[in-house]
Parts: structure tokens; C-alpha cells; sequence
């Protein structure tokens, strides 16, 4: 059990994370898109994600 001498692995939790990750995705589907209308699309979504992010105004208490 245990991770020993090496560090746990980092792992995206939480709200926060899935948005972040959502938002990495569709970036990168912006820069393939190879139209303008696809292109248009995507930003409109990825205005939308960005509204879903919670702000990170203080960190969160997981950790002790």
C-alpha cells in the first residue's frame, strides 16, 4: 500500500478540476477547428465553461 519515496500522483478533484479539464479540451479543439463556424461554436462553449468555474479565491482545506 502507500506510494513510498514517490509522490502521489497529482489528481484533478473535485468541480473545479472537471471544468478546467473540459475547458483544455475544447481549446484544443479550437485550434484544429478548420472552419470559421466550428471555430464560433467552440468559443461559445468555452465562454460557457468558464462561467462554471468556481473562483479560487482561497485555497481549499483538503489538505493538512
Amino acid at each position: 500500500m502507500g506510494y513510498g519515496n514517490r509522490d502521489k500522483p497529482e489528481r484533478k478533484s473535485g468541480r473545479a478540476g472537471f471544468v478546467d479539464a473540459r475547458l483544455e479540451e475544447l481549446r484544443r479543439r479550437w485550434e484544429n477547428a478548420t472552419d470559421e463556424r466550428e471555430k464560433t461554436e467552440v468559443s461559445e462553449q468555452i465562454r460557457e465553461w468558464q462561467s462554471f468555474r468556481p473562483e479560487r479565491s482561497a485555497p481549499s482545506g483538503g489538505r493538512r
